[in-house]
C-alpha cells in the first residue's frame, strides 16, 4: 500500500525561537511518502521524505531539508529494526539504526548538525 502525504504548512517554530532566541516562523513543503508491507515478513513499512523549509525572522532566512527513507524491518531472528538514513534538521546526516524493543541504537551517524548555522543567518 502507498499513501502520499503532500506538506504545505507555516508554523511559528517553537524550537528555533528558542533556540535563536528571536521570533522565528517556518514554511514547509514537500512530500512524504508511506509504504506498507501486508505481509511484513522482512520489510514492514517504508516511509520517504522530501522537505523543503524555510526559516524566517525579520528580513531574514535561512533554508534547510528534511531528506531521507525511515524503514522498519524484521531481522531473522525477529527483531524489529527501524533505520533512519538522510539529513534530519538540527539532529544528524547519515544513518541511525534502532532496535525497536529495547530502544538500543544499533548504529549511530557521524554527523550531528546543530542550530549554530540557521541561528547565525536568522539573527544577522
Amino acid at each position: 500500500m502507498k499513501e502520499v502525504i503532500q506538506v504545505d504548512d507555516e508554523f511559528a517554530d517553537e524550537f528555533l525561537t528558542e533556540a535563536c532566541r528571536v521570533p522565528v516562523t517556518t514554511t514547509a513543503r514537500g512530500r512524504v511518502t508511506v509504504f506498507s508491507f501486508p505481509d511484513g515478513t522482512v520489510l514492514q513499512n517504508m516511509t520517504t521524505l522530501n522537505i523543503s523549509l524555510v526559516a524566517t525572522a525579520g528580513d531574514n532566512q535561512a533554508r534547510f531539508r528534511d531528506v531521507g527513507i525511515d524503514q522498519v524491518r524484521v531481522q531473522p531472528d525477529g527483531t524489529l529494526i527501524l533505520s533512519i538514513v538522510g539529513q534530519v534538521p538540527f539532529e544528524f546526516t547519515g544513518v541511525l539504526k534502532l532496535n525497536l524493543e529495547t530502544g538500543e541504537a544499533i548504529l549511530e551517524p557521524h554527523h550531528e548538525v546543530d542550530t549554530t548555522r540557521v541561528c547565525e543567518r536568522l539573527t544577522a
